[in-house]
């Protein structure tokens, strides 16, 4: 027992199953069984033993990361500047600039920990399975009537409640399953067993349908549009074919009665998005109004911003008592300037710029769908971000820089014919 204990505890992998499993943990540790002090660090003790395997890993000296390194490397240096530029904020500054330093980290874990496709393969099933489970929970919400906060239901619309499962929001549950629909759509893809193909369709319709009843309408689009991306990267006239159907069935759902269940709703909040009353609580108070704000604050300091934490997130109300902004990248142009916020759309573009590299080299290999799923659902979450402050959420962070590390790994050693 000891033996295999010890043996399991000294491979990476194990340690990136426990990763993959993070909001199923959390849950358990911060809502059913807490333990002081192991509550609130044990993803921090868990990161920082994934750090030695990705040290050692390193230092080996079995792959070279590419030129997205110099963008990291310049990210790193700004977010160190504008820590200690702001003293009389020293509180802030730190704290802000953990909650986005600490989960890029895990970019460098899945760039150097990546072993072999196999294993590849098996983290992005870890990865569905935990994400399924999450989606079951919230498709039982709905089915149970379980009420959603009044916080995430917006005056004058249809839905009164939204699949938020046991993580943060309805949003962050619809950007969660942006992220794991495509991964289970490529998995299936691959199957060869019937069996295999059964579980992998069940796992895609379920969380599909979560996403759904999630109400959130930036992760629908989000997923729409990764999609449409993913079908022209594997065959163009089938991207243009799912464009037509998308126009048809717009048409279609905007005559749909409201009365008409899951698709009622999904007309409503859809449509809602273009009626007046929106745009002027959007405009006064709500989304746009807040990317407003985080423009006016970036136009003070067009350069370097306000400084991290210090606007538009959870750190920035935590210290300063600001609103969210609803959108990652609007609060990042509020804290890092236009210097700052175009290092991290670099860094994110030169990421999937990898990923697509390393997926075409995939062409015609059993992992080609798995592997266009899994870019599909980073893309999407990506997307997300411009409308959610989705990497503020712990867990959709790693993931997001995990995975991008891998494929970023993947394309590494296909260039140096390191072919798996």
């Amino acid at each position: 027992m000891r033996e295999t204990v010890l043996k399991w505890g000294s491979q990476s992998t194990t340690w990136l199953y426990l990763l993959l499993a993070y909001p199923v943990i959390d849950f358990v540790l911060r809502k059913i069984l807490p333990i002081p002090v192991v509550s609130s660090f044990w993803d921090e003790a868990l990161l920082l033993i994934l750090l030695g395997f990705t040290f050692f890993a390193f230092i080996s000296g079995t792959r070279t990361m590419p030129a997205i390194k110099h963008l990291l490397v310049a990210f790193l240096v700004l977010g160190i500047a504008l820590t200690v530029t702001d003293m009389s904020n020293w509180d802030a500054s730190v704290e802000g600039f953990r909650s986005v330093y600490q989960y890029i980290l895990a970019f460098l874990m899945g760039f150097y920990l990546l072993q072999s496709m196999e294993q590849l393969d098996r983290l992005m099933k870890v990865l569905a399975l935990v994400g399924f489970l999450a989606a079951l929970v919230g498709v039982a919400q709905v089915v149970l009537g379980v009420k959603t906060p009044e916080s995430w239901v917006q005056e004058g619309e249809a839905v009164t409640t939204r699949a938020f499962s046991f993580v943060t929001s309805p949003n962050v549950l619809g950007s969660y399953m942006a992220l794991i629909a495509p991964v289970a759509a490529g998995l299936f893809m691959k199957a060869k067993s019937l069996k295999e193909k059964g579980l992998w369709a069940i796992v895609t319709v379920v969380t599909i349908l979560a996403m759904l009843l999630t109400g959130s309408r930036g992760a629908w689009f989000a997923l729409a549009f990764s999609v449409f991306i993913c079908c022209y990267i594997w065959k163009r006239k089938v991207a243009l074919f799912l464009v037509l159907i998308g126009i048809i069935g717009a048409v279609v759902l905007y005559f749909v009665p409201e009365t008409v269940p899951v698709v009622g709703k999904i007309s409503n909040r859809i449509f809602t998005l273009f009626t007046k009353d929106y745009f002027e609580s959007s405009m006064n108070g709500g989304r746009l109004g807040r990317w407003g704000e985080a423009y006016d604050k970036m136009r003070v300091e067009p350069l370097f911003g306000v400084g991290l934490g210090h606007h538009g997130g959870a750190v920035a109300s935590r210290h300063f008592g600001t609103i969210y902004s609803d959108s990652y990248f609007f609060k990042s142009l509020a804290e890092y300037g236009l210097i700052g916020i175009i290092m991290l759309l670099g860094l994110v573009g030169q990421m999937l710029r990898y990923a697509i590299k390393a997926i075409r080299g995939m062409t015609g290999s059993p992992y080609f769908f798995p592997l266009l799923g899994l870019f599909g659902g980073l893309f999407a979450v990506a997307l997300h971000n411009l409308v959610e402050n989705i990497f503020e959420v712990p867990f959709m962070a790693l993931y997001f820089w995990l995975f991008g590390g891998f494929l970023c790994a993947l394309y590494v050693d296909q260039k140096q014919t390191k072919r798996w």
